[in-house]
């Protein structure tokens, strides 16, 4: 990924989409980026691209509690604005978008991490897993699937939504554990909880390693017959992400139209 700063604020892109966006290198050449960033009394994280652009500016630059204002520059996107209309001195709307932490404890290791969209666990060599699942410590379920992903209602619309399941309202305080391909119990459908809950998860059978991936990218794979405790739960950091004003209510009707529904 690309950085630029610009009267202290960032401007963040994807190198490789310069070859294929041409609209993309003029807008960085354009005075105009730096006007809409002057509008802004305070600093900014600008991105420009997708929202895997989005994904891994927010994963570099979370930390700074900056607001984000995302641009698009491709085909599909759910996370930032559409750059017909953005324009220096409009008003905008900040909205706050939870982080899931995930925290994994494997051979006397302990390793941390955050995602936006996901956490997918899976079995190693492409088998079932078996899992106990507990949330905070009072319910408790043991599942045998292909394996679990834990999303944030932003992160529904990814893999949540390829496995054939509903896409949450990105102001929904909840997340959904969705299973992959379920075995035991063999119906069980995707698990909405608060996103206040805590869930503890242990691999139950220990011959085969435990893989973890955050986002779609790969975090830890655990080695065979050791026991692996995973935390998941929201974090503390928040991504805060700046909607143009007039481009709110195409920002939230993206989730009802990939649904179906079509606006009138």
């Amino acid at each position: 990924m690309k950085h630029l700063e610009i009267d202290g604020s960032f401007v963040c892109y994807d190198d490789y989409h310069l070859e294929k966006k041409k609209e993309l290198v003029s807008f960085l050449e354009w005075d105009y980026l730096k006007q809409i960033i002057n509008s802004f009394e305070d600093k900014i994280i600008v991105v420009l691209g997708w929202d895997g652009t989005m994904l891994r500016a927010i994963k570099e630059h979370y930390k700074k509690n900056l607001p984000f204002l995302g641009i698009n520059f491709w085909h599909k996107w759910f996370l930032l604005n559409s750059k017909e209309v953005i324009q220096p001195n409009m008003s905008y709307v900040e909205r706050k978008y939870p982080l899931i932490e995930v925290e994994i404890e494997s051979n006397g290791i302990t390793k941390k991490a955050i995602a936006v969209n996901e956490i997918d666990i899976r079995a190693g060599n492409g088998k079932m897993i078996s899992l106990d699942i507990a949330l905070s410590k009072r319910q408790a379920i043991n599942i045998e699937w292909d394996g679990i992903i834990v999303c944030t209602p932003a992160g529904s619309t990814w893999y949540n939504s390829s496995l054939g399941w509903p896409i949450l309202p990105h102001t929904l305080n909840a997340f959904v554990i969705t299973p992959k391909a379920p075995w035991k119990p063999k119906w069980q459908t995707p698990i909405l909880i608060n996103d206040s809950e805590v869930i503890e998860i242990k691999n139950v059978w220990r011959r085969l390693f435990t893989e973890i991936y955050c986002d779609g990218k790969e975090f830890l794979i655990t080695q065979d017959w050791l026991q692996t405790d995973i935390t998941i739960k929201k974090s503390k950091d928040v991504v805060r992400m700046i909607i143009a004003s007039e481009y709110m209510d195409i920002w939230d009707n993206k989730v009802l139209q990939e649904q179906g529904f079509q606006v009138k």
